[in-house]
């Protein structure tokens, strides 16, 4: 991140008074806030349509935890949070990643792209999720990536590749646990395996597991791990390493969802303070840089829950106290600090 000169005039019309880098929920909600408040907006995001996780990688799957959705699918979510933005028809750049911001004289913000664009805002808001992210494999695997995406996988992309099949999901958060309630209606058979005593998911989700386990739907092992695989040449056998023997697990599927590694990319030569391969804010969602706001899992700060609830927060905050660097000639219409 650097300063330069003071925003050419003639461009002047181009200019938006938000640029969100990231077109997950988090910035898709702060265009609906941008709206509300009436400012304008662009989003750019790398992936070639808005949603960001929820779209990319398990577009299927349900979510719970949403404020007024008892129940919802994640590319049902996203329709919903865009069918609220769309109204504020914020501009929307996607297949290109942001690489440099720069800092111009008067304050605004000069954005260039990998493709060579460059956009202009007053103020910036950077709701990147957990920037380019790749499921965690297991290391003792390697010898089976070619059975990748045909019988081991990674992330659901349709619960139909696991029709009729004889399943073993290795994993103990939200996701692994989510998906195996989905899936023990589509699958043969699913096997829940997990390496620690307890699984870290919602209690309801996990109480749900237990219950499919008394009622015959569903086979648990906690303090177990996967230690190996028998191919011929397709999957037939996954071997878990218990605490006291070795399982040997009849199944054609294996799905380890053990969590997602992580790269901020270019974001680490913005010049911002980082923190956790996080970007540090204060309570007004301002990043170290004025006029650069950071929300949803991107943003670090004492306290935070990475919950789709809470980066919906974390772009309303960011967009209402970005108003006052937006527009200083109203502070007295904006929020106080």
């Amino acid at each position: 991140m650097s300063t330069s000169k003071q925003l050419p005039s003639d461009i002047f019309t181009e200019v938006r008074d938000l640029t969100i880098i990231g077109g997950g929920p988090t910035g898709i909600f702060a265009a609906v806030q941008c709206g509300m408040h009436h400012i304008n907006c662009r989003i750019i995001d790398s992936m070639p349509s808005l949603g960001g996780q929820l779209t990319a990688l398990y577009p299927e799957k349900h979510i719970y935890d949403v404020a007024g959705f008892p129940e919802v699918s994640a590319a049902g979510l996203v329709e919903q949070l865009w069918s609220q933005a769309a109204r504020y028809k914020p501009e929307v750049i996607l297949e290109d990643q942001v690489t440099h911001i720069k800092k111009l004289e008067d304050g605004s913000f000069e954005v260039s792209t990998q493709k060579g664009q460059t956009y202009y805002s007053r103020a910036i808001l950077i709701a990147a999720g957990l920037g380019a992210f790749s499921p965690r494999k297991l290391p003792q695997l390697a010898a089976y990536e070619h059975l990748e995406e045909k019988n081991i996988f990674y992330n659901v992309h349709a619960p139909d590749d696991f029709k009729d099949s004889r399943l073993v999901i290795a994993g103990g958060g939200d996701t692994a646990l989510d998906w195996t309630m989905a899936l023990i209606e589509v699958a043969e058979e699913v096997t829940l395996v997990h390496r620690m005593k307890e699984f870290q998911a919602h209690a309801k989700t996990v109480a749900d597991a237990f219950e499919a386990q008394k009622a015959g739907k569903l086979k648990i092992y906690l303090q177990a791990e996967v230690a190996d695989l028998v191919a011929d040449p397709e999957l037939d056998t996954v071997i878990l390493k218990t605490k006291e023997d070795r399982v040997e697990i009849k199944a054609d599927r294996l799905l380890p969802l053990i969590g997602f590694k992580s790269n901020i990319g270019p974001i680490k030569e913005w010049g911002l303070e980082l923190e956790k391969n996080g970007i540090s804010v204060d309570n007004h969602m301002q990043t170290s840089l004025e006029g650069v706001y950071a929300a949803g899992d991107i943003a670090v700060y004492e306290g935070k829950l990475k919950l789709i609830q809470t980066g919906l927060s974390d772009a309303a905050m960011a967009v209402r106290h970005s108003l006052r660097y937006i527009k200083p000639k109203d502070k007295k219409k904006t929020p106080a600090g």
